[in-house]
């Protein structure tokens, strides 16, 4: 069994909904978690992404000049929480410690904290890494090309689709957000959690009532995605083996959730 730790580094105020719900709720503003999640258990010590803090948003992400613009918003600067190194340390732990980080997928906001894990084995998919650098329509959802020249430095194991980490702690092939998006399911003592390696926020997963009525959806897909069709058939599947136990990255809860046992 694992615990899950949601570690907010920072959060990305005032952001459009429906750039998380695709083709639903124009107009809303929602402020989103960066989060790196911490898993331990069975002798090891897990990452799931690295965040993104305000300081590496304004030094590599927001143009010098003028706001960040992403599909036609012009973004609110990102708010620290608090940096990850203090996450860790309040747990007896260092970037040294983490044995194992499983990058989801290599949007900004999930891995400008990657290249401080110089110790740590890597797990990406191989069809997310090949296709760095991606199509320009995506360019601003994608860190410069000199962060993952670091990147490529480090420990990486690339996969091709679903592996299993260790007895308890899996991952899922869950393309569609991006090219080979990955998810994380955690066995705990409450039964499998699935981290879904996907921007998305609760109502991806949970449609309201609404939109059950009116709509064959099960799922909306995430409003950024290469494939929308696949994106939902991914999430059927997180939401598959995860039932009410799905974790969305960018979900306000995340930001008073306690540790998952």
């Amino acid at each position: 069994m694992y615990t899950i730790t949601p570690q907010v580094v920072a959060v990305g105020p005032k952001r459009e909904k429906s750039r998380f719900t695709y083709m639903h709720n124009f107009g809303q503003k929602i402020d989103i978690p960066y989060v790196s999640w911490l898993i331990q258990g069975n002798g090891i010590t897990v990452l799931v992404d690295a965040g993104c803090s305000a300081e590496d948003y304004r030094t590599h992400i927001r143009p010098a000049d003028r706001p960040l613009m992403l599909a036609g918003e012009q973004f609110a600067d990102v708010v620290d929480v608090k940096p990850l190194e203090e996450h860790l340390r309040d747990r007896g732990l260092r970037f040294d410690d983490i044995d194992i980080l499983i990058q989801t997928h290599l949007d900004w906001d999930h891995t400008m904290g990657t290249r401080r894990f110089k110790k740590s084995r890597i797990l990406l998919q191989r069809a997310e890494w090949a296709k760095i650098p991606f199509h320009p329509l995506f360019e601003g959802t994608y860190a410069p090309k000199y962060i993952y020249e670091e990147i490529s430095k480090l420990n990486l194991h690339l996969l091709e689709g679903d592996h299993t980490v260790a007895p308890g702690l899996e991952i899922l092939y869950t393309p569609g957000h991006s090219p080979g998006g990955q998810s994380v399911v955690v066995e705990t003592g409450q039964g499998p959690y699935v981290i879904a390696g996907m921007c998305t926020i609760r109502e991806n997963f949970y449609p309201p009532a609404d939109v059950l009525a009116h709509s064959e959806y099960r799922v909306i897909p995430a409003g950024m995605h290469i494939d929308p069709l696949v994106c939902y058939d991914s999430m059927l599947r997180i939401l598959e083996r995860g039932g009410e136990r799905v974790l969305p990255f960018h979900d306000s809860s995340i930001m008073s959730m306690g540790t998952i046992r």
